[in-house]
């Protein structure tokens, strides 16, 4: 792909419509201080995606609008379009079909700015990443200013690994990777708030399906309710049918019956005595029974509980005899080093003493010595004294300057003396010698020579008894320091000795403590080992007695069952007998009035049914709680069941019968969100997934850009400096895309070194070294070079565009140069002049070289 054209309109200077042509080879860009060259290079930066207005050098990106003269009004709008030669079919997938690309970016005050691809409006990352896929952008290493060359001399190693990246062609995976990052963490806070949100929908939806429960029960409670009604009126009606079947038979049968209803009650009664009489005491003996088993049941767990813990018992006394074995082996270890201690330090302490003992005579020869020396050296010092005296006195005939200056000398030496510093004292004699010796030499007077070579004698003497004191002193004081010590190390062990002791008595008590709780412990174990044998007995023993309890239970209870069912036959048909022999003597007499009262009875009962249940007659039965059952209850029991109906259905008090729909409302919206939350999961994982693979790729891509730099890099400084030699590394990090990049170099005749260390020019050079080796390892369609000859001398210079006269012949990169420099421009193979006819406004003005050069040829 090509850059062809950059084209400005109303951008900053460029008040009007303004081609900028990009053609092969070297473009320059030359013009005065202030006419707008800048200008063209910040358009390119603008289009390809500038976010930073301070880059634009203006306090708001409304600042590149063109702002008006005093001849020429302000403009609401600013454009710079980017055409792009896709013939090769090289570009991004989605435009690879498209011969001609072009990129526009439009401003307009108040509004921001937009990106236009092909007239087609896309974001700002959209037009940023199509430049990254193309190895340039706004912030390529490709767009080089003179500020940029020292940002790159003086920035991080981190920072400067950028234009590593650019070689490597990875900036566009950089810019994927950060937008993946993006996403994940925008996916990672939506999975969190995605799950906080279920968590408060799941918290009233337990409230829902709770309230939901109470709903169905309550309806499932009024359903019985209506139908324990329609039962307990159909139980009425038939009721009442009877009552009238009865009526009826008792008008016809009331005579013969009574007599024998009331021979078939008696028969009935003597039947329930006789077979009460026989349950009665089976009832007491399975109650005695069913208490025995209890009782031997809790026996039985008991038993067991006992056993378990026996077990536990017998693990923890064998864990503890363990214990203490390990603890008084301890113990008497214990006590046979303190034994063997005790006995060591104590020959050691009846040396010591014999030691002391032999040199005590010796210590006391030293102090005499030292004593004798001291008095000696005193006796000489007061021989002096009196001598300087005599010439203090006046009585000897010279100039007695030096003889003050001996005295303070030797004041000095006796305090010297007196703080037993017997060295310097030697060194204040000599030099005090060496002076008397210079005024004995000066003295005219015999007397005062001689007396003055008295005083040096005796100084002599002094000196040779302070050498003997300091021999003696410094005797004295080693056989003293031994003594010392040898005291020291007697209470020291003494110390030892009783701490041994201590810890021998402790050790003794310990031990015996020890067996003695072993003894115990072993007693208990047998006790303990017993106890099973024991229980398993007892187990036994109580197994076989609940074994005969519970078959005699079973027994009665059988036998009882029979009976009962029996009895309560024969009640209820004794009752039955009773109430109708009592009905038939009670209605005979008014038989017919009662069946018309009993007929006007079911007819308000059936109206009130239809009226209640909406229910026939017909329908009562099929609709009611005894529809299939053989054995109707009474009325009574079924008013009971309806009473205790009602009274469950008004302890649920209010209920929310709409919560079945909210609760399933809620469902669909959890499974929803469930659903959405798996989505999320996954987007997660395909995101962690990419960003793993773009990192792998970009690891692979930049260590083999930084071999193909390296080498490059060296080969081109060695080009530019004419001999040297320069290097990359990467530094403080294991990880390439994390590590940073330091550029080592040495000069022709300088050793290796930090580019920080070289001057301007040099500096310079080896960051277009570095800058140039990239092209080389990456060409970018595309180069601006702002003012980066700036810092160098023509030799640099010239060498610096032979560099780039050799890039033009084997890259098919552009370059446009920004300069100031002859030499610079008459390697150039066109010129754009920018000029500013009127104040304040821009013009270009274009002169191709290599045409003028055939011209006048």
């Amino acid at each position: 792909m090509e850059f062809k054209k950059i084209q400005l309109n109303g951008f900053k200077s460029f008040a009007d419509k303004t081609n900028f042509l990009i053609e092969s080879g070297l473009t320059g860009i030359v013009g005065p201080n202030g006419c707008g060259k800048s200008n063209i290079v910040e358009s390119l930066r603008w289009a390809m995606g500038e976010t930073s207005a301070k880059s634009m050098r203006g306090s708001g990106m409304e600042d590149v609008i063109f702002n008006g003269t005093s001849n020429k009004t302000s403009k609401n709008i600013a454009e710079v379009s980017i055409t792009i030669d896709n013939a090769s079919h090289e570009g991004p997938l989605q435009y690879k079909d498209q011969d001609q690309i072009e990129v526009k970016r439009k401003i307009e005050k108040d509004k921001g700015s937009k990106f236009y691809i092909n007239n087609k409006e896309v974001r700002a990352r959209d037009a940023q990443m199509f430049f990254a896929d193309l190895s340039t952008g706004a912030h390529s290493p490709s767009m080089i200013s003179q500020g940029r060359i020292g940002a790159l001399v003086t920035a991080k190693p981190t920072d400067r690994r950028s234009i590593l990246e650019e070689a490597a062609n990875i900036s566009g995976l950089h810019v994927r990777r950060h937008e993946a990052e993006l996403r994940l963490n925008a996916a990672d806070t939506n999975l969190k708030r995605a799950d906080e949100l279920r968590r408060q929908q799941e918290k009233q939806l337990a409230n829902l399906q709770k309230q939901a429960e109470e709903a169905t029960k309550y309806k499932l409670i009024s359903e019985e309710i209506k139908k324990i009604e329609a039962g307990l009126y159909y139980l009425k009606l038939l009721d009442i049918d009877n009552e009238i079947r009865i009526e009826n038979e008792i008008n016809t049968e009331a005579e013969g019956g009574v007599s024998s209803f009331n021979q078939q009650i008696a028969e009935f009664e003597k039947s329930i005595k006789t077979e009460t009489e026989k349950v009665t005491p089976l009832r007491e003996k399975n109650i005695e029974n069913l208490s025995k088993i209890q009782r031997m049941n809790l026996e039985l767990q008991n038993l067991d509980e006992e056993n378990v813990r026996t077990q536990d018992e017998i693990e923890n006394f064998k864990k503890s005899l363990k214990t203490i074995e390990e603890d008084i082996d301890r113990e008497r270890g214990i006590v046979i080093d303190a034994n063997s201690n005790e006995k060591r330090l104590k020959e050691e302490k009846g040396e010591l003493i014999e030691i002391d003992s032999k040199y005590f005579e010796t210590e006391k020869l030293s102090n005499e010595d030292l004593e004798k020396a001291k008095n000696l050296l005193k006796d000489e010092q007061k021989a002096v004294d009196k001598i300087i005296d005599i010439f203090a006195n006046g009585n000897i005939n010279i100039s007695i300057d030096p003889i003050k200056e001996v005295i303070n000398t030797i004041e000095k030496i006796k305090d010297l003396i007196n703080r037993n510093e017997a060295n310097q004292a030697l060194t204040l004699l000599d030099r005090t010698r060496i002076e008397l010796n210079n005024f004995l030499n000066n003295l005219a007077n015999d007397e005062s020579k001689n007396k003055l070579a008295d005083i040096n004698k005796k100084n002599g003497n002094i000196k040779l008894l302070q050498e003997k004191y300091a021999d003696s002193f410094s005797k004295n004081q080693s056989i003293k320091k031994e003594s010392v010590k040898r005291n020291e190390r007697i209470k020291a062990i003494e110390i030892e000795v009783e701490s041994w002791k201590n810890l021998l008595s402790n050790s003794q008590k310990m031990v015996a403590e020890l067996t003695e709780r072993k003894n115990r412990l072993l007693s208990q174990l047998n006790e303990r080992d017993q106890q099973p044998k024991v229980q398993a007995e007892k187990k036994g023993q109580i197994t076989e007695g609940l074994r005969i309890s519970e078959n005699e239970k079973m027994e009665n209870e059988k036998f009882v069952e029979e009976t009962d069912k029996k009895i309560n036959s024969l009640r209820l048909e004794l009752n039955e007998v009773q109430e109708r022999s009592i009905q038939i003597r009670e209605r005979k007499a008014s038989s017919g009035a009662t069946i018309e009262g009993l007929k006007k009875r079911k007819e308000d009962l059936l109206e009130r049914v239809n009226s209640e249940l909406n229910l026939e007659e017909e329908n009562i039965l099929e609709n009611s709680n005894l529809n299939g059952v053989e054995e109707l209850p009474n009325s009574t029991i079924q008013e009971d069941a309806l009473d205790e109906k009602k009274r469950e259905r008004e302890k649920l008090g209010s209920v929310n019968l709409r919560a079945d729909e909210e609760t399933s409302k809620y469902e669909v919206d959890i499974k929803k969100m469930e659903q959405d939350r798996e989505d999320l999961v996954s987007a997660i994982l395909k995101l962690k997934e990419s960003i793993n693979e773009l990192n792998q790729k970009g690891r692979e891509r930049l260590l083999e850009a930084f071999e193909k730099v390296n080498r490059k890099f060296n080969e081109v400084y060695t080009k530019l400096f004419n001999g040297g030699s320069a290097k990359l590394e990467l530094v403080d990090s294991d990880d390439p895309l994390e590590a940073g990049l330091e550029m080592l170099v040495s000069p022709p005749g300088k050793r290796l070194q930090s580019i920080t260390l070289l001057s301007g020019g040099e500096q310079a050079l080896t960051a277009l070294s570095l800058i140039f080796a990239v092209f080389l390892t990456n060409p970018s369609p595309i180069c601006v070079l702002d003012e980066v000859d700036a810092p160098l001398d023509d030799a640099n210079v010239t060498r610096f565009c032979g560099l780039l006269e050799d890039l033009t012949k084997i890259t098919n990169t552009k370059f446009i140069i920004v300069t100031h420099h002859a030499l610079t421009m008459s390697k150039m193979n066109r010129l754009y002049g920018v000029t500013m006819p009127e104040k304040g406004i821009s013009q270009l003005v274009a002169v191709d070289l290599q045409k003028a050069e055939s011209m006048v040829a």
